[in-house]
């Protein structure tokens, strides 16, 4: 049988670091983006202005899934170290919005780079990862225990 609690901690303590490397790979091509790409920004009527809402938008899903990811990730090493099921719920349900938010850079996003492509698919299957083994996590925590 596979330790739920050791997998998930390890998962997410593997995501602290990618999460890093991945916000600042992806903050640094969207600010690539849109100073060097700047006609897929353009307002349609006047190709010398910038649409804001479509810069805005890409901007405003970065930082709020930034926000979410960091948030996701204290509450899962926070339960999973005092062996706490509250927290872990928590990460478990914060983790829908974040892959919604990776797969908005991925398919929704204005611009697609290939690299982004890796970044984001990398990002996915670890959050699923953690999410499997966060379920499997908080049902063997909610289960009382068995004297066989």
């Amino acid at each position: 049988m596979v330790n739920a609690s050791l997998a998930y901690e390890i998962l997410l303590y593997i995501n602290s670091f990618y999460f890093g490397l991945f916000a600042m790979c992806e903050l640094g091509t969207l600010i690539l983006k849109s100073v060097v790409i700047i006609d897929k920004y353009n307002d349609d009527t006047d190709p010398t202005k910038l649409d804001p809402l479509k810069l805005g938008q890409d901007y405003g899903m970065l930082v709020g899934l930034f926000v979410i990811e960091a948030a996701r990730l204290l509450l899962g090493r926070k339960g999973s170290l005092k062996e706490r099921d509250i927290p872990v719920m928590f990460s478990v349900l914060l983790t829908i919005p974040s892959i919604i938010g990776v797969l908005y850079l991925l398919i929704w996003q204005v611009v697609v780079l290939r690299i982004e492509y890796i970044w984001c698919t990398l990002m996915l299957c670890i959050q699923l990862l953690e999410f499997v083994f966060a379920v499997m996590f908080v049902v063997t925590m909610c289960k009382g225990p068995s004297y066989d």
